[in-house]
């Protein structure tokens, strides 16, 4: 089943596979007159001393081998050329089906796994394509046409050699069994020592921070020496086949010496048909023995394609409806209507509800794991909530094409991510063709633009992968720009300036309240000072909102809210008016 799905890719460049097969049957023919010009040459010309032919016999000799060659380096060029861009084409699925996934799959699975799919798993589907017209196609022709030939020059000889031929396809059959679950365990190994590898790496500073350097060395030496077990079995089991087969070679050999001798010696052929035989036999035994490299590549291809298409099976956590609005402009109205969102077993949300007007900021706090982030997931449908609604512009987020709506949001992570590529590009991300100025524009509103301009290649420095080179509040105002360049309807500040220090994130909220008129703005942050001037704060604890309104109101209410702003601002007391600092007092 999973090699028919596999053809399928290759019916796109059917005129190409069919002209090298033409081409490989080219080959097969001009081999096949090469011994035939051989046995002509030893009988005319060595037995018969006809020397006046050699020169003609030895032109033809060369003029098939020439052609064969040609044709050889043609179809193995297009088979090649055909194979790579089947892989191409596989490989943009496969990359195409990842992109489309939601951010729930991407909590599942690790990176070093798909990165194994897209490279490692994939490779060997196409070493099998590169190789499979040539092994089966070519050799069955060869094979046919030569046992032809053979039997057109000596039946008895080609009768003798026959036994041979299950012996052969009983030790193929018996070596595919034996390493069909073992190239399926070597995929698994080496998709743990990919993800090993990858996580290591990524985390390097994490690991040299905290001195363990040896323990991971070791935790990457328990699975590199799995995988090194799987291969060097793979190895063990062929290795044993390799002098079954050149034993059951070594026997035609002798069958064609014994039985060929005591048929010239008899005068039932000549020195030449024995020649010539003993060449076919040669072109028979190639396809024969290459069977055993193509079960080879079959059963680590197949493993691999099991793998695959099980990825490329896998149904989207998260899909558009067949008939999914568009969404032209946005209004940026939100609405949560008794909302409940359960990670797996964990509820996450419970019974959240509130409105959002056009144009307002809301901002949203709570201690860590209450429920912020996924808050904001669900308005941009990187998530579906388990119960209740969420409505953008009064219409459920689920009717909407999910990229349609995206579009009218800009979204500024908790953890900042930023490409290996340059500055200006990482900015115009999703804008790219935005010019110059316009991407300057919004690096100096979020605060960038200073220190941008003071790097080595200003705005085409390019920055190390994921941001290395920059210090955490530098990453964080390129990200702020990235979503500002967009100018969304809908503004999502995910904890955005956490990273930064009390004066670059007054700097930043200054020049942010300008963007903020007639834009709808969410915010989650920690610190009070990010929040106080939102039209309505949400304290969320364990998944409820327990507190709402203002910042005057929920500091009068004298709640969590209250007692997080006495935390961030013990400077502060409290009287009966509100709050009153040692040298004045504030509202």
């Amino acid at each position: 089943m999973h090699f028919k799905r596999l053809i399928a890719y290759s019916r796109k460049y059917l005129g190409l596979n069919i002209a090298a097969s033409i081409l490989s049957i080219g080959a097969v023919i001009a081999g096949l007159y090469i011994p035939v010009t051989t046995k002509d040459l030893v009988d005319r010309v060595l037995v018969a001393g006809e020397f006046d032919v050699i020169g003609s016999l030895t032109v033809l000799l060369a003029g098939l081998t020439v052609v064969r060659i040609v044709f050889e380096y043609l179809r193995s060029y297009i088979f090649e050329y055909t194979s790579q861009k089947v892989l191409y084409d596989f490989r943009s699925d496969l990359y195409r089906k990842l992109l489309n996934q939601s951010f729930s799959y991407y909590d599942q699975v690790r990176t070093g796994t798909l990165m194994n799919r897209l490279v490692g798993d994939l490779q060997a589907v196409r070493e099998l394509l590169s190789s499979f017209y040539i092994q089966v196609f070519e050799g069955l022709f060869q094979i046919v046409t030569t046992l032809a030939m053979m039997i057109s020059f000596s039946a008895p000889m080609t009768l003798a050699l026959v036994v041979i031929v299950p012996v052969t396809y009983f030790t193929m059959r018996a070596m595919s069994a034996r390493l069909r679950p073992v190239y399926r365990e070597v995929r698994v190994t080496f998709e743990d020592l990919s993800s090993t590898v990858q996580e290591n790496l990524t985390g390097i500073r994490v690991v040299k921070a905290f001195g363990r350097e040896e323990f991971e060395k070791d935790k990457l030496d328990q699975v590199a020496v799995r995988w090194n077990e799987n291969n060097i079995l793979a190895a063990d089991i062929r290795s044993v086949y390799i002098p079954v087969r050149r034993l059951i070679s070594g026997f035609s050999t002798v069958i064609i010496l014994l039985l060929g001798g005591y048929l010239v010696i008899r005068g039932r052929i000549t020195l030449g048909v024995l020649v010539a035989f003993n060449a076919y036999v040669g072109m028979l035994s190639g396809p024969i023995n290459n069977a055993s490299q193509l079960v080879n590549q079959w059963e680590n291809a197949k493993a691999s394609l099991e793998k695959v298409f099980e990825l490329m099976d896998e149904t989207p956590m998260l899909a558009n409806k067949s008939n999914a609005l568009s969404k032209p402009d946005c209004r940026g109205e939100i609405e949560f209507r008794h909302v409940n969102f359960n990670y797996g077993e964990q509820m996450v949300l419970q019974d959240v509800s509130f409105v959002v007007k056009p144009g307002t900021t809301t901002a949203i706090m709570g201690s860590t794991g209450s429920g912020k982030s996924t808050i904001l997931n669900l308005i941009a449908r990187f998530y579906d909530c388990t119960e209740g609604e969420v409505l953008v512009d009064g219409i459920n987020v689920q009717e909407y094409d999910y990229n349609d709506l995206r579009r009218h949001i800009g979204i500024v992570f908790q953890e900042t991510f930023l490409f290996s590529d340059t500055i200006a590009n990482n900015i115009a991300f999703a804008v790219p063709n935005a010019p110059r100025e316009q991407i300057e524009q919004a690096a100096k509103i979020a605060g960038a633009h200073e220190f941008i301009v003071q790097m080595p290649d200003g705005y085409d420095t390019i920055i190390g992968e994921r941001g290395i080179g920059l210090s955490g509040g530098q990453r964080q105002r390129i990200a702020i720009a990235r979503a500002i360049i967009t100018n969304p309807k809908i503004l999502i500040l995910d904890d955005a300036t956490s990273s930064v220090d009390m004066e670059t994130e007054h700097q930043i909220q200054q020049t942010l309240k300008g963007l903020m008129h007639d834009r709808t703005v969410l915010i989650v942050a920690h610190r009070i000072s990010s929040v106080k001037d939102a039209d309505q704060i949400l304290v969320l604890e364990n998944g409820r909102i327990v507190e709402r309104g203002t910042h005057q109101e929920l500091i009068r209410l004298g709640g969590r809210y209250y007692r997080t702003f006495i935390e961030q601002y013990s400077e502060y007391k409290a009287n009966a008016g509100g709050l009153e600092l040692v040298s004045g007092r504030i509202g």
